[in-house]
C-alpha cells in the first residue's frame, strides 16, 4: 500500500500512471525520430545549404538545454499566457474516459505540450546522427552505381541511402526511450501530467519508499524490454544480423 496515497495500492497505481506514460513517450519518440530522420538524410544530400547549419545548430542548443526548462516555457507561453492548452491532468474531468472521439482528442489535447516537450529536445539529435549514417552510405559502391544508372535524387534518398542509413538508428531508439522515461519525473511534474515520473516526483518528495520500489522497478522493466525489442526488430531489418541460441 502506497504512505501518501491512503487506501491505494501500488500497483493500482501503476497500473493508472504507466498508460499515461507509454502514450506521451511513444508518441513523441516516433514524431521526433520520422522527422528527425527526414532532416538528416536532407542534411546530407545538402550538405553545402543553408539547411545544414540551421539544424545543425538547433540540435546543439536543444541537446544543452534540460527539457525540462523548454517545457516550463511552453508551460507559460501556451498555457498561462495565451491559455490554449490546459495546465494540469490528462483529460478533463467532464469527459467520459474509453474508446471514443472525444476523450481521444482531450487526452490528445491535454498530451500536446508534454509531447512537444519531447519533439523539440530530441528532433536535433536525430537529425545528426542520421546525417552521419546517411553520409558513410552515400560513400558506398551500389550508391554511387545507382547515382550512374540513372537513379533520381528523391529514390536515391528514400529507397537506397534512408532505408539502409535508419538501420543503426533502430537500436538507438530504445536508448532514447531509457533516456526519456528517466526524465518524465521533471516533465511530468513540470505539466501536473499523471505518469509515472509524476508519482515518482510526489513519491520522493514525501518519501514514500514503497512507491517508489514499485515504479523504479517497473521502469527498469520497462527500458529492458524496450532494449530487447530494438534487437529483435534490428535483426528483422537487416538480413546481416542472425539470432541465435547458446
Amino acid at each position: 500500500m502506497s504512505m501518501i496515497y491512503q487506501n491505494v495500492s501500488v500497483n493500482e497505481i501503476i497500473a493508472n500512471a504507466l498508460p499515461w506514460t507509454l502514450f506521451v513517450l511513444s508518441v513523441s519518440l516516433v514524431i521526433s525520430f520520422l522527422i528527425g530522420i527526414n532532416l538528416g538524410a536532407m542534411m546530407a544530400f545538402k550538405r553545402k545549404t543553408v539547411l545544414d547549419p540551421i539544424i545543425s545548430i538547433y540540435a546543439i542548443l536543444t541537446s544543452s538545454v534540460p527539457n525540462f526548462i523548454v517545457g516550463i516555457l511552453l508551460l507559460v507561453i501556451f498555457a498561462f499566457q495565451f491559455g490554449w492548452f490546459p495546465v494540469n491532468g490528462a483529460y478533463d474531468p467532464i469527459v467520459e474516459p474509453g474508446f471514443n472521439l472525444p476523450f481521444i482528442l482531450n487526452v490528445l489535447y491535454h498530451g500536446a505540450l508534454p509531447i512537444l516537450t519531447y519533439v523539440i529536445t530530441t528532433i536535433g539529435t536525430w537529425a545528426l546522427t542520421m546525417k552521419g549514417s546517411a553520409v558513410n552510405v552515400l560513400g558506398e559502391d551500389y550508391i554511387v552505381a545507382a547515382s550512374i544508372r540513372g537513379v533520381s535524387e528523391r529514390t536515391l534518398m528514400s529507397r537506397y541511402v534512408k532505408r539502409n542509413a535508419m538501420l543503426p538508428l533502430i537500436t538507438t531508439l530504445a536508448v532514447n526511450f531509457g533516456f526519456m522515461l528517466g526524465g518524465s519525473p521533471l516533465i511530468e511534474n513540470v505539466f501536473s501530467y499523471p505518469g509515472m515520473g509524476y508519482y515518482i516526483g510526489q513519491a520522493t518528495q514525501q518519501r514514500d519508499y514503497t512507491l517508489m520500489q514499485g515504479l523504479l522497478l517497473v521502469t527498469s522493466i520497462a527500458v529492458i524490454l524496450a532494449n530487447l525489442a530494438s534487437d529483435l526488430i534490428y535483426a528483422k531489418l537487416d538480413p546481416r544480423v542472425k539470432l541465435e541460441e547458446g
